[in-house]
């Protein structure tokens, strides 16, 4: 995904910390016992952040798409920091080691307040579980194909989820999603042979063959379905540690979803491991919509 999304965070990053840089300078060359040392560091901080920024928005590779993005972040939190360091210094001087430190803070900051949101989400589940609630369609989430075309556990509990609010007359449609490597089967095509062993008609299911990400996935039901059959409501379903972003981006394309937990088991560890990854791409979002 490149260019420019109808709605993505890139231009609300761009416009914001632009002001924010501009507003830096113009503090800083008021007063006038600042460095101009300093302030061509921070001035330096500040391009190569938006550089990042821009040339992440002409790359279709998401994994050099998520390294400028998160230079890009950690560059502004960053200058932030240093803006804070001199308002506390009364505008007198500036600090890289004090600005330093409230970097240090305000990411370890940013990253619990999202961990939190991560591991404490609550689902819909009881919203549904009666069975008197609708939706338009379940919408299962891709998760990795093992070798043999296998679902790994991950997936297998998601299709089993989306089986069992199917089966339960929730939803009439299920939407499975996601790509695969060369020469095996996709994970939407794995989750559909699943779920037709399982006796769901091949007519109430909706596949997606080509993505990799869940912002693909979701934009895919946007502009494919959603608009076009004129939905109202769907229900997401993937791992709970998942479903806050899920959320998040829904929200974010206009879509109105509701979620549904898979039960997939992890240990302390593996909740902890997921809900960090999952908190640094919920950051990613929220500051640059990929």
């Amino acid at each position: 995904m490149s260019g420019f999304e109808d709605k993505t965070g890139n231009l609300i990053s761009i416009v914001f910390f632009s002001a924010l840089t501009f507003l830096l300078f113009i503090s800083f060359l008021y007063y006038e016992n600042l460095s101009s040392l300093s302030l061509t560091f921070l001035f330096l901080i500040s391009l190569v952040g938006l550089a990042f920024l821009a040339v992440s928005l002409l790359t279709d590779q998401k994994e050099l798409k998520i390294i400028f993005i998160c230079i890009f972040i950690v560059s502004y939190i960053f200058l932030f920091a240093s803006l804070l360091t001199v308002a506390l210094s009364g505008y007198k001087k500036y600090s890289f080691f004090k600005s330093l430190f409230y970097f240090l803070i305000l990411l370890a900051g940013s990253l619990a307040v999202a961990f939190l949101f991560v591991l404490n989400y609550s689902d819909d589940y009881e919203f549904y579980k009666s069975g008197a609630h609708q939706a338009d369609a379940g919408v299962i989430l891709g998760a990795a194909v093992w070798g043999g075309n296998r679902p790994s556990p991950v997936l297998k509990e998601r299709i089993n989820k989306g089986y069992e609010v199917y089966s339960k007359g929730i939803v009439p449609k299920l939407v499975i999603t996601g790509g695969g490597s060369p020469n095996e089967m996709t994970e939407a095509a794995v989750s559909k042979d699943v779920l037709i062993k399982y006796g769901v008609n091949p007519d109430d299911l909706i596949s997606e063959n080509s993505s990799n990400s869940t912002i693909e996935q979701i934009h895919f039901v946007r502009d494919t379905l959603y608009k076009s059959k004129n939905w109202s409501k769907v229900i997401l379903i993937s791992d709970n540690f998942h479903l806050m972003r899920a959320s998040e981006i829904s929200k974010f394309n206009n879509i109105d979803a509701d979620c549904i937990s898979s039960d997939k088991a992890l240990s302390i560890e593996g909740t902890l491991n997921f809900c960090l990854k999952e908190s640094l791409a919920l950051i990613i979002f929220w500051m640059a919509g990929i």
